[in-house]
Formats: C-alpha cells, sequence, structure tokens
C-alpha cells in the first residue's frame, strides 16, 4: 500500500507500477454514442458466428459415431465458443462480465469448457486507473482522498462489472478499511447492454418461444438504478450483517462505515480473505482442518435465513463475490464471506412469508400448498394449459431443482434426460399434431412472471450452481432452506398484525364458519386432567400437532380438551371453534347421511321404495335400483349394503391411469363404474372410491348434487358443525414432520421421469381399473392427504370428500343424538355383520377397526379392566360402534361403557403419528371408565402379512416416501421411533395389565395402593388414605367411583 499522492503531482512512473502491463483497464469514462453502436453490432455478429459454429458441429457431430471422435470434436468446438466469449467479456465489458460471472456457475448445465474459461472473469477483470478513481472520491464525498486516508493502495484488490475495491488506512482512526469505487462511465456502458440483450432475447423468443427472457431482461432494466446506487448497497449490507449476527450465523457480511458513503463510492470493513475455490484442494482442507460440506451448508443456511427472515436476496453470489476466512471455532473450521451486494432483492413481508411458504410446501410435498401461495405471489397459469397432471409435472420439476447436490457428471446426465425428454414431446407433439403440447418451459405456462421471485430464482440457482462447483454432494439445499422457511411462517402466525393482513393466513377470505353446538357442558375434573396430561405427553414427543378431544356422557359434555396449533408452520393456537380435516372419515358420514336420508324417504313412502316393507330392507336393496349404469348391469348390481361394508369390490376398481386429478372429476369417476364389473366378495376396504359411490347415490335420492350441501342438511340438525375450509384461521391443516420429504434424491427425480413416460404410454393398453395397492405404488401422491389442504375459495374441489371440516365437539354431538341412534336401529344398521378386513392394508386404514356393522360403521369391542372379571362373565365384553382412521380423526359411540352412553370423539392434523395419538388417548379415556379396547392390536397374522408386503421390492419407494419402516412402525405401534422408558411408570406385580394409567387390577391393587408403588392416571399417587376414602379401591375406583359397585 503507497502513499497517497495528490492528483496533479502523481508521476506517470507512479501509475505504471500500480497497474501492470498485462492487466486490461476499464475505458469507459468518454465512450460516446458511435461506440456504443460498434459494441451493439460486435454482439449480434458475435451471436450469429457462434449459432453457425454450434449449427456446423452438430452437423459434423451427427455424421459420427458416439465415441473419442465425437467427443473431440465438441471439446474442440466448445475450447472455441468460450474463448471467443471470454476475450468479448473482457472486450466489451458491462453487462457481459456479468453473464460471463454467471455462466461460470453453471457446473453440468454447461460444458466444462466454458464454465472453467469464464471462471476467470470472477477474480481477474479489468480495472480503473488511479485518476479516476480520485476523481470519483471527490466528486461524491466533497473531501480530497488525503483528507480522508493516511494511504491508499492504488491497485485494487478486487474489481468487478461496476466496481473496484481499494485497502486504505482512515487518517482520523488509523483503522483498515475497504473503500468501493464504481468505474468511471459504467453506468451508461450498462444501460446500453441491457438495450442489446433485449434485442438479442426478442429475436431469441421469435426463434423459440420457449426461451423467450424478455421479462427478466425488463427486471435487470428495473433493477441496473439500484446496482448503481452505493447507497442501496450500503443498506443492503447493514441489513444483512444485523439479521446473520443477530441469528448468530457463521457468516460474515463486512460492516459499512457510517460517515463516508455516497452514490458511487463508499467505506465498509476490510476482512482479509481467500478465494472460497479452495475448499477444492484437498491439501488446504487437510493443512488447516476444515470441513467443506460444514462451510457450504453454513453458507446456504444463511442465504435462506436472509432470505425468509427480512426478505433480503443477493442476487450474484458467485465464486467471486463469497470468499472464505479461516476460523476454528466456527462451523467447519472457516467462515464463509459474502461481498458485493450490488445485485439484491427485497421483498415485503407477503412476498416474503409467501415465498417461504412455497419452499415449506415443495419440502413437505405439499402440492396443493404451493400452487396457492404461487397464486397469492401473483402467478397467473394459462387456465386453457394448466390442468391437474401439469400441475403435478411442474411440480416434480421444481421439487427437481432443490434436489441435494450431485457432482458434475451427474448434472450434465440429467439435462441430458431433460433435453431427451423434450425431443421426445415434441415429436410426439408433432404427430398429434398439438403444438401446445410440445413445450414444457414454466414461463411458457405463465401469463405473468412476478417480479419478487426473479431475485429469489437467480440467487437459489447460483448458489446451486456454486455447491456443485465446490464438489458439495449430498447437500440438501431445500431441507436446509425449508427450516429457515418455516422457522419465518411460525414466526408469522404469532403476529396478530401479519395474520390480519397476509392472504396466507386466511386474510381476506369472506366465508364463514357455522355454528358450533352447543352443549351442556359438566365438566369432570378428573378426566380432563388425565386427558391434558396425556396431550401434554403426545405434544413433548413430538406425535401431536393439534388436538381436540370431546367426552360425552349421553348428551352432557364431560370433556372438552383443545391443545396445540394449526400446523406445523402456523403456531396459532387450536381452540374448541377450530375445524379439523376429516379426510376419509366423510365417506363414513356420507353413509350415516344417506340412510337417514333413505329412512326418511321410506316412511313417507316414495314411489321409489314401492315393495319395500320394512325399513331393514333397504340395505338389501341393489345400487343398481338407484343408479342403473352402476357396475354395468342392474341384474348385477351389489347391494346397498355390500357398499357401505366394503364388501362391493370397490378396492379393485380404481381406474387404470387414477392420479390426484381424479380426486376432484366426480363425473370422470362415476362414468368408469358404469364401465367396470363389479365382483362382491371378501370385504376390503375402499379407501377414497366409497365416498364417490356414496355421493352419486346421495345426489340421485335426493336431489342435493353438492355432497357438502347434503351433508349439512341431513347431519347439521344432529349437532354436526361441518364446513368447507375457511381459511381464515378456523381450521386446522393437515400436517406430517418436514424432515421425512425435505430430502430430493435422483432416485425421486428418475421416479417423476418415468412416471411422465409410462403417463404418455398408450393409454388403450392394459386393463381399465387396478386394486388400491397397484394404484398406490404407481402414483403414492394421489393418495397424499395433504391434498386435502385444498383453498378455501374453491368450492369445486371435491379431493374425495377430505377437505370437509369439523370439530370434535360436533362429532360427538353427532354421534351421541338420540334421534340418530334411533334411525340407525330402525334400519338394523348397527347389527353385526361378517364384514371383516383381515388385510395389513386394511388393519392400517382402519386404525384396527376392520370388522363393520350391517350399516358400513367400523365396530369397535371392549373389555373390563379386570382380568379376573373378565374371564368368568360374558357381560365384561360390550362393543360400540363409529369411525376412526388411519389418517388421524375418529368418533367412536359406546351405547354399554357407561348408563347413558358414551362417546368419544378426537381430532388431530398431523396424519403420521395421528393414528397413534388417537389410539393413546381414546385408550385412557376408556380406562377411566373402566375398559380397555381390544381392537388395537394388530393380530398376529396379520403382523407377519404387515412385514412380508413391506419386504416386496416394489414397495420400497413407497415405504421411503413415508419416512423409512421406522416411521412406519411407529405408525402402527402409536410410539415415537425412540421412547425411553420412564422407571416411574412400570407397574409394581407382574399380575397387572397396565394402561394408559397404568393402575393395577385384580386382587393386588388394594395392596399395590396402600404400598404407593404407582401412579394413578391423574399423575399422582395412591396414599392408605386415598384407599380409605375410596373404600378400598384403587384410583380406578376414585376417578370412577360407580364402577367398583357395579361390578360387584
Amino acid at each position: 500500500m503507497g502513499e497517497l499522492s495528490n492528483l496533479y503531482t502523481l508521476r506517470p512512473e507512479d501509475l505504471e507500477k500500480a497497474i501492470p502491463a498485462d492487466l486490461p483497464t476499464w475505458e469507459t469514462a468518454h465512450l460516446g454514442w458511435w461506440d456504443f453502436q460498434k459494441r451493439r453490432w460486435a454482439t449480434l455478429w458475435l451471436m450469429r458466428s457462434l449459432y453457425q459454429q454450434l449449427t456446423t458441429c452438430s452437423s459434423e457431430a451427427q455424421a459420427l459415431e458416439p465415441g473419442p471422435e465425437q467427443d473431440k470434436l465438441w471439446h474442440e468446438c466448445y475450447k472455441t465458443v468460450a474463448k471467443t466469449l471470454k476475450e468479448h467479456a473482457e472486450e466489451a465489458k458491462g453487462c457481459f462480465i456479468k453473464a460471463g460471472q454467471v455462466m461460470s456457475t453453471m457446473v453440468g448445465l454447461l460444458p466444462d469448457e466454458v464454465t472453467s474459461e469464464m471462471t476467470s472473469l470472477t477474480d481477474r477483470l479489468p480495472v480503473s486507473k488511479p485518476e479516476e478513481v480520485f476523481r470519483i472520491i471527490r466528486e461524491d464525498l466533497k473531501y480530497a482522498p488525503s483528507d480522508i486516508f493516511s494511504s491508499f493502495g492504488l491497485r485494487p484488490v478486487a474489481s468487478a462489472s461496476v466496481a473496484q475495491v481499494h485497502k486504505a488506512i482512515l487518517k482520523s482512526t488509523g483503522v483498515v478499511v475497504a473503500v468501493k469505487v464504481q468505474h468511471e462511465g459504467v453506468d451508461n456502458l450498462l444501460m446500453e447492454d441491457v438495450s442489446t440483450l433485449n434485442t438479442v432475447a426478442s429475436q431469441v423468443a421469435y426463434w423459440c418461444p420457449d426461451l423467450d427472457f424478455r421479462e427478466i431482461i425488463d427486471e435487470m432494466e428495473k433493477a441496473l438504478p439500484y446496482e448503481l446506487d452505493f447507497r442501496e448497497e450500503r443498506r443492503a449490507l447493514n441489513k444483512a450483517g444485523q439479521v446473520l449476527r443477530s441469528e448468530g450465523s457463521s457468516c460474515i457480511i463486512p460492516r459499512v462505515h457510517r460517515e463516508y458513503w455516497g452514490r458511487r463510492v463508499f467505506v465498509m470493513e476490510y476482512i482479509d480473505a481467500q478465494p472460497i475455490l479452495k475448499l477444492l484442494e484437498p491439501q488446504f482442507l487437510r493443512d488447516f482442518q476444515v470441513d467443506k460440506m460444514e462451510v457450504v451448508r453454513s453458507l446456504v443456511d444463511a442465504f435462506g435465513l436472509m432470505a425468509f427472515k427480512v426478505g433480503l436476496y443477493h442476487a450474484d453470489p458467485h465464486s467471486g463475490n463469497v470468499r472464505l476466512v479461516l476460523d476454528p471455532s466456527a462451523p467447519g473450521g472457516a467462515r464463509p464471506v459474502i461481498f458485493d451486494w450490488g445485485q439484491f432483492k427485497e421483498c415485503e413481508d407477503e412476498e416474503r412469508l409467501t415465498t417461504a411458504k412455497v419452499i415449506h410446501c415443495l419440502a413437505n410435498f405439499d402440492i396443493t400448498g404451493v400452487f396457492e401461495a404461487l397464486s397469492v405471489l401473483g402467478f397467473t397459469f394459462k387456465a386453457d394449459v394448466l390442468n391437474e397432471d401439469m400441475r403435478r409435472e411442474l411440480f416434480e420439476r421444481a421439487r427437481g431443482v432443490m434436489k441435494d447436490t450431485v457432482n458434475k457428471a451427474v448434472v450434465r446426465e440429467n439435462v441430458q434426460h431433460d433435453l431427451n425428454e423434450h425431443k421426445e414431446r415434441v415429436q410426439r407433439a408433432s404427430l398429434e399434431g398439438d403444438k401446445t403440447k410440445a413445450s414444457r418451459s414454466p414461463i411458457w405456462f405463465l401469463e405473468e412472471l412476478p417480479r419478487c421471485v426473479m431475485g429469489f430464482l437467480r440467487m437459489l440457482q447460483i448458489l446451486r450452481g456454486l455447491c456443485v462447483a465446490l464438489d458439495a454432494e449430498g447437500l440438501p439445499i431445500l431441507n436446509i432452506l425449508a427450516k429457515r422457511a418455516e422457522e419465518a411462517l411460525q414466526q408469522a402466525s404469532l403476529d396478530p398484525e401479519l395474520t390480519s393482513k397476509l392472504k396466507i393466513f386466511g386474510a381476506h377470505h369472506t366465508r364463514r364458519l357455522p355454528s358450533a353446538p352447543i352443549l351442556r357442558y359438566s365438566p369432570s375434573s378428573p378426566l380432563e386432567s388425565l386427558v391434558q396430561n396425556a396431550v401434554s405427553r403426545l405434544s413433548a414427543d413430538r406425535r401431536a400437532v393439534g388436538v381436540q378431544i370431546a367426552v360425552m356422557l349421553g348428551t352432557q359434555l364431560v370433556c372438552d380438551v383443545t391443545a396445540g396449533t394449526l400446523s406445523n408452520s402456523d403456531l396459532r393456537s387450536c381452540t374448541g371453534e377450530t375445524r379439523f380435516r376429516l379426510l376419509d372419515l366423510s365417506a363414513g358420514l356420507g353413509a350415516i347421511a344417506l340412510l337417514r336420508c333413505l329412512r326418511r324417504l321410506h316412511a313417507k313412502q316414495d314411489p321409489l321404495f314401492a315393495g319395500v316393507d320394512k325399513p331393514e330392507d333397504l340395505l338389501r336393496l341393489p345400487v343398481g335400483h338407484f343408479w342403473p349404469d352402476f357396475g354395468g348391469a342392474p341384474e348385477v348390481s351389489p347391494a346397498l349394503g355390500q357398499i357401505l361394508t366394503h364388501s362391493a369390490g370397490l378396492q379393485d376398481a380404481f381406474p387404470s391411469k387414477f392420479s390426484s386429478s381424479h380426486l376432484d372429476k366426480c363425473a370422470d369417476v362415476w362414468d368408469h363404474f358404469e364401465k367396470v364389473s363389479l365382483v362382491p366378495g371378501d370385504c376390503r376396504y375402499a379407501y377414497l372410491l366409497q365416498v364417490f359411490v356414496i355421493a352419486k347415490l346421495c345426489s340421485i335420492v335426493s336431489g342435493i348434487h353438492s355432497f357438502h350441501q347434503f351433508l349439512v342438511a341431513e347431519l347439521s340438525p344432529l349437532g354436526l358443525d361441518l364446513s368447507l375450509p375457511t381459511g381464515r384461521g378456523g381450521e386446522a391443516f393437515v400436517c406430517r414432520p418436514m424432515d421425512i420429504l425435505s430430502r430430493v434424491s435422483m432416485t425421486e427425480v428418475q421416479a417423476s421421469r418415468e412416471r411422465r413416460r409410462e403417463q404418455n404410454a398408450n393409454s388403450s393398453e392394459g386393463p381399465q381399473h387396478q386394486s388400491l395397492l397397484q394404484a398406490a405404488l404407481k402414483d403414492p401422491l394421489a393418495f397424499d392427504p395433504l391434498l386435502g389442504n385444498v383453498s378455501a375459495d374453491d368450492d369445486a374441489a371435491f379431493r374425495a370428500g377430505m377437505s370437509l371440516t369439523a370439530s370434535a365437539k360436533g362429532l360427538a354431538a353427532l354421534f351421541s343424538h338420540p334421534e340418530l341412534h334411533e334411525e340407525l336401529s330402525a334400519l338394523r344398521a348397527l347389527s353385526p355383520s361378517e364384514a371383516k378386513d383381515s388385510t395389513p392394508l386394511g388393519w392400517f386404514l382402519t386404525a384396527g377397526a376392520t370388522s363393520f356393522t350391517t350399516g358400513g360403521l367400523q365396530r369397535f369391542p371392549l373389555r373390563r379392566r379386570c382380568l379376573a372379571l373378565a374371564k368368568c362373565s360374558r357381560g365384561c365384553r360390550r362393543e360400540g360402534w363409529g369411525f376412526t382412521s388411519g389418517l388421524g380423526p375418529a368418533v367412536f359411540h359406546f351405547p354399554h361403557a357407561a348408563p347413558e352412553g358414551l362417546t368419544i370423539a378426537i381430532t388431530v392434523n398431523n396424519v403420521l403419528s395421528g393414528q397413534g395419538a388417537v389410539r393413546e388417548l381414546v385408550t385412557l379415556i376408556l380406562a377411566h371408565f373402566g375398559w380397555k379396547p381390544t381392537w388395537t392390536s394388530m393380530p398376529v397374522r396379520t403382523m407377519l402379512d404387515a412385514k412380508q408386503m413391506l419386504d416386496q421390492p416394489e414397495l420400497q419407494s413407497v415405504v421411503a416416501a413415508a419416512g423409512g419402516i421406522e416411521v412406519i412402525r411407529s405408525m402402527i405401534s402409536g410410539e415415537p421411533k425412540e421412547k425411553p422408558e420412564d422407571p416411574q411408570r412400570r407397574s409394581c406385580c407382574s399380575c397387572c395389565s397396565c394402561c394408559a394409567c397404568r393402575c393395577c387390577c385384580g386382587g393386588c391393587r388394594l395392596r399395590c395402593c396402600q404400598a404407593g408403588c404407582f401412579p394413578c392416571g391423574a399423575g399422582l399417587r395412591e396414599s392408605a388414605a386415598d384407599v380409605k376414602k375410596s373404600n378400598g379401591t384403587t384410583c380406578f375406583g376414585r376417578l370412577a367411583p360407580n364402577w367398583p359397585t357395579k361390578l360387584a
């Protein structure tokens, strides 16, 4: 660093020493109109020459056999093209240097010859002369350089396309600083370059509509004035530094100086950093004990933190703008430093949080949430081409873009696969004469591309390219960003000001919830305390996100517990008014509503039921009696009772190309049922399909074509608060742990590509229907319960009834209503049937309740908790009825479990652990009344069949999608994957049959209680005094004092 000299006394030999002769200089200060025109025509002529060169090489390569000669031809061509482009960028400067820097990060997407040649544009660029630098400082800061700096490095330490950085020492403090100074005349140069690029983009869009980048160029033109104003860059540096330092990130952002700054110059902290590409050197990593993957992970995490915490995107993170500082105390042994904030994008709260929701939904495989968020962002798709299949493909490609990083060879191979897929599509579209099928470019599908998204996409593309260039293979980019996105959504959901104005939190929706049922509430403190403790335990184990429990004795509500949040990312609390998605419980409610309607019409002697004398005969009527074309012909149509008890063969009648689009296409599914012949037989749970048949029958017998409106008309008078989604924070969202699906492997990308290939195959080949398992193997997404998170504004979305919502109190009110009991009894719909699904899939989908009544309700057998009495009396076994789901929500009615009948309704929103949570809660509540469920344990035979089924190779993709075999086991058992045993909750004797409240049973309970060796259900310990007060019973007797007397 030389002494600062006055510009007028600066000697020529000093300038020669400052700038080496082999280093090009910026000579743009005095460019005129003619100079700009020459640059433009030189660029256009270069484009034409390179296009001809690549076309010629392609023709020559096609004449050669694939092999070394062809590879050599392409290598020489790419090498020549790359050198020509780099030389033009160095000569023309401006935007062409920026383009070269972006190309250097596209490792694997572009040939290695191009990316390696362009790397020099990230660290060795033309520089401005010292006299130009001093002139800019004097004009902007209004001080002579000698008044500010005691010494100044004449040769810049770094140079870029807009500015260069000098090392200096402040005269006032002696602190070493960095001075960023804009190249003189670069503003006019860049504006002219953007005009040239607009011309180029227009010509390219004319040649190839798939490559229409004019909107991107327009965005560059609008952002350019901000990039040229260093006051904006200084503000971005300050904002980025504050958020990273406050969150404890290991990434470094230079601190800005508070006094010396202007439009073309500003002073900041000087950081002596090494090139980030040092991470490619094994010797460097060994010498300084640097963990490359950890360093790169911290870099990606910092970008996610800035993007979702404050809405700030660094739009140019190439290797020249990211450097490295060794720090043994930092994660990985080094700290990334992010320089050059000239290109950045700021987003408002709605843009920031909606983008966070897009990333969170991508990580959670929530296709519905992704497109709802894109709509809020302003993505407007062409409605005539964006169908459900197209949404699926765009979603898969978006996850493919966010896949875990791979090496250069795999990136190149993946690009080649996409190119081949595009060629096949073009050929197929040409044969079919439909050009709209040839394009799959997202730009082609958009009516409008939101401006706020471009900065994020640019950041993501360049950052990913940097990771690939650093050989950081296997970095879970989507997982890292999604965690920061979830944190931002969680924090925002707790801010009433944000939730009241942002659409992603339900603001601006006008639909209102129906009133909740008004029930007589007489709380049982011991029971509620018991349930609340259990819910707290489930939340601590992360097995419950949001949950509602309603328990009724007769028509009296005795337990009303609500806990948790609306979803993993929305931390607003659930309340008693919150509605939960019913998922496949909607089919059961439809069955009850249909039976109720049939009995009423029969009582009115409707002509439809001429010849039907008794109400119970309604279940024996063939479906063809109502729907003549169902199943091919009326004479072979299954009976209504067979449909309701899952014995009609529906489980083997899925359309051959069943996909998520069928969930909303009732007419297509109904038409399919009229073409296939159903074969009634063994009971197999008809997941998803039963609700379509019930919805059609409801429409026929009632004349109400909306399934939702029919259910409201039939069941709301009995207390059910059924509703479509409101979108106002009034309903809980179906959710699951994000980590399970947030990593995107190449296996998933290849599977998506194979699915698209099979989808484009000839539809006339093969059978027209398939089984549930076959359909799930072909397209697991079609069975994803998160599809129930449908928009509050989309009334047309049927989603197989999964999106309908209700509260636990509403379900409990319905199933405890005497009128419902009377109607079902009159139809003999509660009588036991022989229908029982003994398959592992059926056991899981029904949560173990695999037996059905004649009316299609699930049967729930019980036995007394006292084993001694259970052996000597058949009266110790009882049965209830209702509906429960392998995905969580459940409602039970036990007529004999209490003198007036016991009703339990539980709603949950975590689909992976919901079944286990419901099982534990209902076991706990029944134990309070002296009963134990017997349907919750998987039979040994079913367990062996399940193991054999899960070991099949073709099921491994489904197992992996669910989170692995351990997650599936925890879903079946209801226990977390790893749960240490609590010694305080062990039984004190071998004869005990412990349930959730850990009470002893039989003749030993008095002795155990007196010893005080076990906790009671409320979390307390029995003492001798407690035993004496409860007449010698255990905590079981104290919580249900009437039952010991009745048992005696």
